[in-house]
């Protein structure tokens, strides 16, 4: 990834993603000998987690599983992708999709992206930096417009939830579907199991956390200021729409609280890693 060619397959994916069953197809015929075909929404699917990048979404998926006793559930995950969500609203599969305001998983997800592979971000012109992180601005606002207009459809989870007390969500999930999936309960013990599990791409990395600063800037940059706020347009918009879907009684307290008190820090004890994500 970082490349200009990389740049331009992300803008081309970005339009085929518009028809949800076309990039459903090209995903299966993409991934077709990969396990990652399993992560590919389906009729038969059991659960969909899905979220733009950065926001919790391999610690929900391993949270969940870890729950459900590590048992196989066919969870459709890790597109990326609002297709995911269309087509799981379509074929009726219970979602839970995932939110994180726009600055951290935005510059969450440069950072992350640019130790990827054998470039590993090396000799980024400043020009294709600000060309990526305008084009990731983008992907976010499109991401949430494209998906807020099928909250009767699934369950909205923001980051704070999920590394908080993913249980609740779980909860209201189950009582939205008509599932019976396990919570999980947040412990030190249980979190170190996830994180187990999930290795690099879950812990904090020093490395990573150096490149956010450069990232964070060109996310503040002139240059990006269009995207930067239809983004958070976006986020402000998905959380609204959010609010009059919360459950009853305690869940709706705690969902609608964490959105009037714009999501800050703090929580249970023993969570302060999983905010770095």
């Amino acid at each position: 990834m970082m490349g200009w060619a990389d740049l331009w397959r992300r803008r081309l994916s970005d339009l085929v993603e518009r028809v949800p069953r076309l990039y459903r197809l090209i995903l299966i015929a993409r991934h077709r000998n990969s396990p990652f075909l399993r992560r590919i929404v389906s009729p038969g699917h059991d659960l969909v987690i899905e979220g733009f990048p950065r926001s919790a979404n391999s610690f929900a998926v391993s949270a969940f599983m870890f729950a459900n006793g590590w048992r196989d559930p066919r969870i459709a995950t890790h597109a990326h992708s609002p297709a995911q969500v269309h087509l799981a609203a379509r074929w009726g599969v219970p979602t839970i999709l995932l939110i994180r305001r726009p600055e951290a998983a935005i510059i969450g997800w440069m950072a992350y992206a640019s130790q990827r592979g054998p470039r590993a971000g090396q000799g980024m012109s400043p020009a294709l930096k600000l060309a990526w992180v305008r084009a990731q601005t983008l992907r976010y606002a499109r991401f949430y417009e494209r998906t807020t207009p099928l909250g009767q459809h699934f369950v909205l989870a923001t980051f704070e939830e999920v590394t908080r007390d993913l249980g609740v969500v779980i909860a209201r999930l189950n009582a939205k579907f008509g599932c019976d999936f396990a919570p999980f309960r947040h412990t030190p013990q249980t979190q170190a199991r996830v994180f187990a599990f999930g290795r690099r791409h879950l812990s904090p990395d020093p490395a990573r956390d150096a490149l956010k600063a450069e990232f964070a800037a060109l996310y503040h940059a002139r240059g990006n200021e269009a995207p930067r706020r239809r983004a958070e347009a976006a986020y402000r918009a998905a959380l609204v729409n959010a609010c009059p879907r919360a459950g009853a009684g305690a869940t709706t307290g705690q969902h609608g609280d964490a959105r009037r008190r714009d999501l800050p820090a703090g929580g249970r004890q023993g969570i302060g890693p999983v905010e770095r994500i």
